[in-house]
């Protein structure tokens, strides 16, 4: 009660009050998503009951978000400084809550303590699959029970390889070494996003969009992805960018490529946006960045270091849009994965020509990757939210709160051992999304989203 009168208040009151009310509710809602986060620690028996919590939980947890980031514009006459303390306080609180939790809604991070000790045993993780005969002595009753596709070599690229080794290092068979690893970087990734608010001249409070979001909260202190050490060199290389600093730049985005293959896909739009002589030197530094980093892995091996690369992009789909679209009119994982794959061609080099903006042009380049990518697991979405602190796009915000609701696929497969997203799931995800993107492409308001005028 106290709480929708304060709302009203707001609304009606003097500005001063009218701000103080604003910074009450920000904290109020602050509070309450921790306690939400706390209760992510109590455990219902069955799948059915704890995915259920989870989505529940996680989807108040972004309106309580949404609520707080529009609290923030009528926080003008505070002091920046001092909301700023409290932004990174309560994002770093919320982290250090669910880094205890086990991973329950993904199993990557056992794929990553496998091949931290494999590698720790002196083996090379691209030469064997975790069920090899090679490999038997290696089995434990800790990690290789829960480790995803173990028929399949690692696909992880080398940079994420030096990660998993180093965390086991610490960590042993715990997940708390990649966590504690994953912490350092979140929060050196919002250090770095205030850094470039302060170079375009817009309110360093912005970074609250990423770093009080729930989705990389979620998927990277509980689930453990490596995606957060990837998005801190995409966050560096946007920042090498606006400051000229051409070699970081490409030593930036050769590092995100080390942890995710993903980001090359920048590549196309950074050649185009530079003159020759910094092209070159440009591409110079990131091939020697990949060279140096992938040639301890290569000897004896040679095409094995890409893993299980091809076969993720050719027979892995989940939770896609245009993908799910062709596939279903053509029955078949290849016509669908060709003409989506192609498409992203096309759209990436739309983009490469019509935006003006840096990173209007990356934005653009991963929502191209989002339409058309034949997997769309929620922690993939983690590489949008960070260009949200310059793009607010309606249509993700929501995405990036409906794909938690993907994770009903879990209910089956814990139950039934049974992996089948839903098509209305995805109607739920994707028609509002692409309403919201239609909408944001027609109004006036998106010329900057198309690159008319510069951030």
């Amino acid at each position: 009660m106290f709480f929708i009168k304060s709302l009203k208040a707001l609304a009606l009151g003097e500005p001063e009050k009218k701000s103080f009310l604003a910074f009450l509710a920000f904290i109020i809602l602050l509070l309450l998503t921790e306690v939400l986060y706390i209760s992510l620690h109590f455990f219902p028996r069955s799948p059915h009951l704890l995915y259920n919590k989870y989505i529940l939980t996680s989807i108040v947890c972004f309106v309580f978000y949404f609520i707080n980031i529009n609290l923030l514009n009528a926080l003008n006459s505070y002091n920046i400084r001092y909301l700023l303390i409290v932004i990174l306080s309560f994002g770093i609180i919320f982290r250090i809550t669910l880094t205890p939790l086990p991973p329950f809604l993904s199993d990557d991070i056992y794929r990553y303590i496998w091949d931290g000790y494999i590698q720790a045993n002196r083996i090379n993780p691209y030469l064997y699959s975790p069920d090899s005969l090679e490999l038997i002595s290696f089995r434990n009753n800790s990690i290789f029970p829960f480790i995803n596709h173990p028929n399949l070599p690692t696909i992880y690229p080398p940079l994420s390889q030096i990660i998993f080794l180093l965390a086991y290092l610490i960590g042993k068979n715990s997940f708390i070494g990649i966590k504690i690893a994953i912490l350092i970087f979140d929060i050196t990734t919002a250090l770095l996003l205030v850094k470039i608010l302060h170079k375009l001249k817009l309110p360093s409070t912005k970074v609250a969009i990423y770093f009080l979001c729930p989705l990389p909260m979620l998927e990277f202190f509980i689930s453990g992805h490596i995606d957060s050490v990837g998005i801190f060199f995409l966050a560096l290389f946007i920042y090498s960018i606006l400051s000229t600093k051409i070699n970081l730049a490409s030593f930036s985005l050769a590092n995100a490529v080390l942890i995710k293959i993903m980001p090359i896909i920048f590549l196309p739009i950074i050649l185009y946006k530079i003159n020759k002589k910094k092209m070159v030197l440009f591409l110079a530094t990131f091939i020697i960045t990949l060279l140096l980093f992938y040639l301890p892995y290569l000897f004896n091996i040679n095409e094995k270091v890409f893993g299980s690369f091809n076969t993720f992009i050719k027979d892995f789909y989940f939770n896609s849009s245009v993908f799910s679209l062709i596939h279903t009119l053509t029955g078949t994982n290849k016509i669908a994965a060709i003409s989506c794959y192609v498409a992203l061609g096309v759209w990436i080099v739309i983009v490469t020509f019509k935006c003006d903006d840096f990173i209007v042009g990356i934005f653009w380049t991963l929502t191209g990757l989002y339409i058309f990518s034949p997997i769309v697991h929620p922690w993939y979405l983690t590489w949008i939210v960070p260009l949200l602190v310059f793009i607010p796009s309606k249509a993700f915000f929501w995405l990036i709160m409906a794909c938690q609701i993907s994770y009903y696929v879990l209910i089956n497969y814990q139950e039934k051992n049974l992996w089948q997203d839903s098509a209305a799931i995805r109607l739920i995800e994707y028609v509002p999304f692409f309403a919201l993107l239609s909408y944001d492409l027609l109004r006036l308001q998106t010329k900057k989203l198309l690159g008319i005028e510069t951030l």
